[in-house]
């Protein structure tokens, strides 16, 4: 874990592509091993229905589909208009 010196030196003079680099990167990773581990419980030592598993996974689809209308959003609103 970061200390807060370190966290505040990084903001010094970081653009805000590399800002938004930074941390998507270690939000993606942190994601991405959270969702690892949730595949960790597909092992046979546990016990779960078809019906808890859809609910996994409607959860996780609905929240990706979420994050991916925030970034469409802004990438439309930012898109040029038409002009002549």
């Amino acid at each position: 874990m970061e200390n807060d010196s370190s966290s505040k030196r990084k903001k010094v003079g970081e653009s805000k592509e590399e800002k938004f680099k930074r941390l998507a990167e270690k939000r993606v990773n942190v994601a991405l091993q959270k969702i690892r581990l949730l595949g960790n419980l597909a092992n046979p030592s546990y016990s779960y229905s078809p019906e808890q598993v859809e609910k996994i996974m409607v959860a996780l689809t609905a929240s990706i589909a979420e994050a991916e209308e925030k970034f469409q959003k802004v990438l439309d609103r930012n898109r040029k208009k038409f002009e002549l």
